[in-house]
């Protein structure tokens, strides 16, 4: 499912109003799903403004931005609570105050109609259950680890137990962590964390992750221990990766197309602050764009920045300035 498929133009405000998108840290995928978000938003010429917040992996800051979003007169809210549960409290604040609240991605738990109006998520045991299914046929048995982004990422969590589950008909493969390895979704942190975990555990055969950029980390920590590469599972992968792919062939599997969802998000909250609903399902099975053991290899344009992920549904100069 793409974010483009839906039809934003029957919830348009009849009176001018703003929209904002609330995220608790920034990133290259953050200002390109922004920047989806505000060409949805501008098919709307009753929306006047959309205001994002960045709470730089502050949990603190991450609630305080909702709140100063609701005190600015701010309609219909995008929010990615990466902090999780923590996060409830001042999303029920905001509904109480009359405005539409609607997670993206990061799934804070908590209860729809009480804690926010709408959700926009990624299927994330669809995720799991692909990538699981995949590393089966690709790698057959071996060693496999998550690697994951902030301590308690919410999407991390929910990544992590989808995979878990979906690994459970496939007893071959084993978990060398039963728990997240967070890295930030850091490349320079992600190489440091793979060369220890090689340096414990000897070469591991499948890596996972839920932010694919990073990944190029991954490949780094193998080849400085000269290892054979691993087989890849992510999404929300990048020009980079496609890059390094053609460098040095990989098995690479890459669920994306994340960026878009944004603007399932924005159509939804901007339906609940107009008092009706978008009926397009909240959880969304993100499509497998690159599987390079079934003739599908990623992208690479070294004419843009290293860090865009190709997958968007912007235009390519809209693409180019939003990675900036």
């Amino acid at each position: 499912m793409s974010g483009t498929d839906g039809d934003i133009m029957p919830f348009c405000p009849k009176q001018p109003m703003k929209v904002g998108y609330a995220k608790g840290t920034s990133n290259t995928w953050t200002k390109i799903t922004l920047a989806e978000i505000k060409a949805e938003a501008s098919k709307c010429p009753t929306i006047t403004d959309v205001v994002f917040t960045d709470a730089q992996g502050n949990q603190q800051k991450a609630i305080s931005d909702l709140n100063g979003l609701v005190a600015q007169g701010v309609k219909a809210i995008v929010v990615q609570p990466e902090f999780g549960a923590a996060q409830l409290p001042s999303m029920r604040a905001a509904m109480r105050a009359g405005v539409a609240i609607v997670p993206l991605i990061s799934n804070p738990g908590g209860t729809q109609g009480t804690d926010y109006q709408d959700f926009a998520f990624e299927d994330t045991k669809h995720v799991g259950a692909v990538q699981a299914e995949w590393l089966a046929k690709t790698v057959g048995k071996g060693k496999v680890v998550f690697l994951g982004g902030s301590p308690g990422a919410a999407s991390s969590q929910q990544f992590f137990s989808g995979l878990k589950e979906a690994l459970r008909k496939y007893p071959d493969l084993q978990l060398v962590s039963d728990q997240v390895v967070d890295t930030n979704w850091d490349t320079g942190q992600k190489k440091r964390v793979m060369a220890g975990l090689l340096a414990q555990h000897g070469r591991i055969e499948a890596v996972v992750s839920d932010y694919g950029l990073t990944d190029t980390g991954v490949l780094d920590a193998y080849a400085e221990a000269n290892l054979p590469m691993p087989a890849l599972a992510t999404n929300a992968s990048g020009n980079i990766n496609g890059c390094q792919w053609e460098k040095g062939n990989f098995p690479f599997l890459s669920l994306d197309g994340t960026t878009s969802i944004g603007r399932i998000a924005l159509r939804k909250a901007v339906a609940v602050a107009g008092g009706s609903a978008d009926p397009e399902p909240g959880w969304v099975n993100i499509p497998v764009v690159v599987d390079t053991v079934n003739g599908k290899p990623p992208k690479c344009d070294p004419s843009l920045p290293p860090d865009v992920d190709l997958s968007s549904s912007l235009p390519l100069e809209q693409l180019r300035a939003a990675a900036q």
